[in-house]
């Protein structure tokens, strides 16, 4: 029995397991739609049933948690999987009356849709290729970062200290212009913090070159090695 639960809720190959994951998808589908219109101011007489809605759904995700663990060959793997992790975080909230919603984290799940596509195969190899160059690089961009809050925390905390109060809030200035997103909120005013500034956004601009040209050339070959 184990083995053929397991079966119908994995095998990409069934049609039993294909419908399986279509009413699941469906049904994430509609919880995340149902969860945006309570955000809506015009759909507040509506509230009180799409909230009830959510019933349903934490019933069905349950279950199928529930054989899923039930079917696992390793039930403790599976449950600090990522998918195990997913689920339970989703359900987690609703059962222990916590007042966070986390329904949306379901839509993660779609990313397993990956999964009837081959190409999908490629893309992960070509991340598994260069995984320790971003792991490296990943560390040195935290480097980076704590780098440029301090040294423009330095330049101007003295005059601007409602914007600069502290390292920890300057590395949202770091984190804006190391990406070269600039959202221009807060900004240098002082000659040494603009100087400082300046060569913060050219680093920026390796910092974002470099990972691109690794993700790209790794692609590049993964895909080349398909054909």
């Amino acid at each position: 029995m184990r083995e053929r639960i397991h079966f119908y809720l994995t095998d990409k190959d069934s049609k039993i397991a294909r419908g399986i994951d279509i009413f699941i998808y469906t049904i994430i589908f509609i919880t995340v739609i149902d969860h945006a219109l309570q955000t809506m101011d015009s759909m507040a007489a509506y509230h009180i049933y799409l909230e009830s809605w959510e019933v349903i759904p934490i019933v069905i995700f349950s279950i199928e948690y529930l054989l899923r663990i039930y079917s696992a060959p390793n039930r403790v793997k599976f449950i600090f999987s990522f998918w195990g992790l997913v689920d339970l975080i989703a359900l987690i909230p609703y059962y222990l009356g916590l007042p966070a919603d986390l329904r949306e984290i379901r839509v993660l799940r779609f990313l397993s849709l990956l999964k009837y596509e081959p190409a999908s195969k490629n893309i992960a190899a070509a991340f598994n290729r260069i995984k320790k160059e971003l792991i490296i690089f990943t560390v040195l961009a935290i480097f980076i970062l704590y780098v440029a809050a301090v040294g423009i925390y330095h330049f101007e905390n003295p005059v601007q200290p409602d914007k600069f109060p502290d390292i920890f809030h300057s590395m949202w200035w770091a984190v804006a212009t190391l990406t070269t997103v600039g959202y221009g909120d807060v900004f240098p005013i002082t000659g040494g913090g603009k100087l400082f500034a300046s060569v913060v956004v050219y680093v920026g601009l390796g910092l974002v070159a470099l990972p691109a040209g690794l993700i790209g050339g790794a692609f590049s070959e993964a895909f080349s090695k398909d054909k």
